[in-house]
């Protein structure tokens, strides 16, 4: 497979993942019209640092692993508890309108974007498991190219993520604004319903592998 082949399966491949919904697009849908654009790309940033060790620890040998159902019933039961306390937090913020004046700083809200990009990537057993299956296998077939193989497939597969979670962030931060709050505050209480949803979820199915 050519390196060029192989950078745009690989985005393909991440592009048709990043458009199903999860907990990183509920993030991204509930705190991009308060923090602008720049929270997608700064939450894949973090979704990619995190990736970055997973591809690591995958090509290292940790992939049979991450697919035994007790590492997958804990890391399900952690993810949970995590999306319930983002579900519970986002909540909170609506609640006590700190949303209604748009964020412009970079510091904070900045590193508030990479940390959720990665305790919901983190969060999401699913995740972990596509990295241990597909992710493996095209991982072997990268490195039949050596090093640079590896980089062009991990290249290609965040561009994919970065692409589309870019887009969702400055269609959803210029699209709506923060004139119509009434519409923000339903989109604001969806995403954390989705959050405690999918975390009482993956409760329940970390809690099957376990016990």
């Amino acid at each position: 497979m050519s390196f060029l082949v192989l950078f745009f399966s690989s985005f393909v491949v991440a592009l048709s993942g990043a458009l199903m919904p999860g907990p990183l697009l509920a993030v991204t849908l509930g705190n991009s019209p308060h923090y602008g654009w720049k929270f997608g790309p700064l939450a894949i940033l973090g979704h990619g640092i995190l990736e970055l060790g997973l591809v690591s620890l995958v090509f290292l040998g940790a992939g049979p692993l991450l697919q035994a159902g007790q590492v997958q019933g804990w890391i399900g039961l952690g993810g949970g508890v995590i999306l319930v306390w983002m579900g519970k937090g986002m909540f909170a913020v609506v609640r006590s309108g700190e949303f209604t004046e748009k964020s412009s700083g970079p510091g904070r809200s900045g590193h508030r974007a990479v940390f959720l990009g990665i305790a919901s990537s983190l969060s999401n057993p699913y995740w972990t498991l596509w990295w241990a299956t597909v992710g493996l296998a095209y991982l072997t077939v990268a490195a039949e190219r050596g090093p640079m193989g590896v980089a062009v497939f991990f290249a290609g597969h965040i561009s994919g993520d970065l692409a589309w979670y870019t887009l969702v962030s400055i269609t959803v931060s210029r699209g709506m604004g923060l004139s119509d709050m009434k519409f923000y505050s339903v989109l604001m209480y969806l995403c954390s319903g989705v959050l405690v949803v999918l975390g009482f979820w993956f409760v329940y199915y970390g809690a099957r592998l376990v016990v």
